[in-house]
């Protein structure tokens, strides 16, 4: 077995770069849930926003646990921007506990028609970067023009040129999925983060071993999903860096799948190069394509 636990990336790209202008004085305050969505801000806002995140990098929301300051934040805050659809939920009562609730708030997944997995609406949007043009950054655009109206014409300059880098991203990346034979298209996931991601980029979706973060799959349940991987004839299997690798290196064994890569981001930045939106793509895909080929 082949257990990936850091690989560098696969290309000779140069490592993927933050654009975002530095915040001036009068910036408006964003806070926003988890660092992807603070850098997908900061891209729009450029010098006129100061966007920061609750939940610190390497942390998903599923594992996070407000702390005593965080409602603190949210009052200060001109701005505030979640997911929703079940991914940060902490957030109702960090802004039920304090002022916050009267802050500007976007929710960037209202409006999006969702993939619906086991019964519950998966939140995982922008690991779809055509999603993340279509319905984040005009929403983010939007409201900041609101709050701050003569910044208007810059941030939808911002949002021009962000649009640009995503479009080129998403062909760089299908280019390199495209080297991945059709057959071995086929995903097997520590959980239930990427039916946006296989959507977009043509993989199929074989398993999950966690469907609830927190809650470990029961005996019966990883048989199936063995049984499952064994006929699906998966070449790898995957998991976020902020997980335990135990169970997806259990699961790999028991249906004989040779290679574990357990340094993929989705909810969290990284570490550079995947400590922008942009480099958090780049490096996940640059795990995947040779672990499948």
């Amino acid at each position: 077995m082949t257990f990936v636990a850091c690989q560098a990336a696969a290309t000779s790209r140069p490592a993927a770069s933050n654009h975002a202008a530095t915040p001036g004085p009068n910036a408006v305050k964003v806070v926003t849930t988890t660092t992807v969505f603070a850098d997908i801000v900061q891209n729009v806002g450029g010098s006129r926003v100061a966007a920061s995140s609750i939940i610190p990098p390497g942390v998903g929301p599923e594992d996070y646990e407000p702390k005593p300051d965080d409602a603190k934040k949210l009052t200060d805050a001109g701005l505030i921007v979640s997911n929703g659809v079940g991914l940060d939920d902490f957030l109702n009562d960090l802004l039920a506990s304090g002022t916050g609730g009267r802050t500007p708030h976007v929710v960037l997944g209202d409006g999006i028609p969702v993939i619906t997995v086991d019964g519950e609406a998966n939140p995982h949007f922008w690991l779809d970067p055509e999603l993340v043009s279509e319905h984040y950054l005009p929403a983010i655009a939007a409201k900041l023009s609101e709050l701050d109206p003569d910044g208007k014409a810059v941030f939808d300059a911002n949002v021009a040129s962000y649009r640009a880098r995503l479009a080129t991203l998403d062909a760089e990346l299908r280019a390199q999925i495209a080297t991945i034979p059709a057959a071995n298209r086929k995903l097997v996931t520590f959980h239930d983060a990427f039916p946006y991601f296989a959507r977009h980029f043509g993989f199929e979706m074989v398993g999950v071993i966690l469907h609830n973060v927190g809650q470990e799959p029961s005996a019966s349940d990883l048989a199936a999903l063995v049984e499952t991987v064994k006929a699906a004839g998966a070449k790898a299997v995957f998991s976020e860096a902020q997980f335990n690798p135990n169970l997806t290196a259990t699961l790999a064994r028991e249906a004989g799948v040779a290679t574990v890569v357990t340094t993929l981001y989705n909810d969290a930045l990284g570490p550079a190069p995947a400590d922008t939106y942009v480099g958090l793509m780049r490096w996940n895909v640059d795990q995947i394509v040779p672990a499948l080929k």
